[in-house]
């Protein structure tokens, strides 16, 4: 199999890990620090401020994650780059 399609199926295969154990750690993050399971954003009867909190807050992890996952894997893919 060529390499280009090896690196590219670990990378989705990486990020896809990721992006659930994040998610996962962010959710149960969450509910230790406000004691309540994290809001449904596209509820109307949640309150715009717990879902912008919880959209900015899910978002910025899970993009973070995926970002560092990223550079990890070129960086281990492309030693010389």
């Amino acid at each position: 199999m060529d390499k280009a399609i090896v690196d590219k199926i670990y990378s989705v295969a990486a990020g896809a890990v990721v992006t659930f154990a994040t998610g996962f750690a962010l959710k149960k993050i969450w509910k230790v620090s406000t004691g309540d399971e994290p809001p449904n954003p596209e509820d109307p009867e949640v309150p715009i401020g717990a879902a912008l909190a919880w959209f900015l807050a899910s978002g910025v992890g899970i993009g973070l994650a995926q970002m560092m996952t990223s550079r990890r894997i070129q960086k281990h893919l492309n030693p010389h780059a």
